[in-house]
């Protein structure tokens, strides 16, 4: 556990009482981040309130007062400890917060993974298209059962070899 006295929050001063932090790696980016927790003392229930609304934002900027870090951190959780029944003006609230840095940029996609996203959304859009059609072709009673599916099988195994060359010279048009 790091000894550490002070942290500054979106402009506003903590004297910390516990202080950890963790290095992680984010799934997306492969970015370092920090993420961190920590406690802090109020007195009251004024001082309860105004920081249990504090720690209900999302986002949070963080200065590190030791060594000057500025930190964009997102919020993870908050929870307090106290040990009256309910919360009186001298009623001590012991508050522990997680914070977790956001990366600096959300890794921007390849043109590769950019064209394969899109061609699986077609795909998609194409799938959910067909299957409308063969619901509303099916309540309708314009066909029934596999009568379709027996169509579409001739089809391809007359036609596909065709159909994939247009394809493949499609493509090699666009480049």
């Amino acid at each position: 556990m790091v000894e550490l006295k002070q942290l500054i929050i979106n402009n506003v001063e903590f004297n910390v009482e516990n202080f950890e932090e963790k290095t992680i790696t984010h799934s997306t980016t492969g970015e370092q981040l920090k993420k961190i927790g920590f406690a802090f003392s109020v007195i009251g229930k004024k001082e309860y309130n105004l920081y249990d609304l504090f720690f209900e934002s999302p986002n949070f900027e963080l200065t590190i007062v030791d060594t000057n870090e500025k930190l964009k951190m997102k919020n993870i959780s908050h929870s307090t400890f106290y040990q009256a029944a309910e919360i009186s003006d001298d009623t001590k609230v012991v508050f522990r917060i997680k914070l977790q840095q956001e990366p600096a940029k959300e890794k921007e996609l390849t043109e590769d993974q950019k064209l394969m996203v899109n061609a699986v959304n077609e795909v998609v859009l194409s799938r959910i298209r067909f299957k409308v059609l063969v619901e509303v072709l099916e309540e309708k009673g314009l066909i029934k059962g596999d009568e379709l599916f027996d169509e579409i099988e001739k089809v391809a195994k007359k036609d596909f070899d065709t159909l994939k060359r247009e394809l493949l010279y499609e493509k090699e048009l666009l480049k």
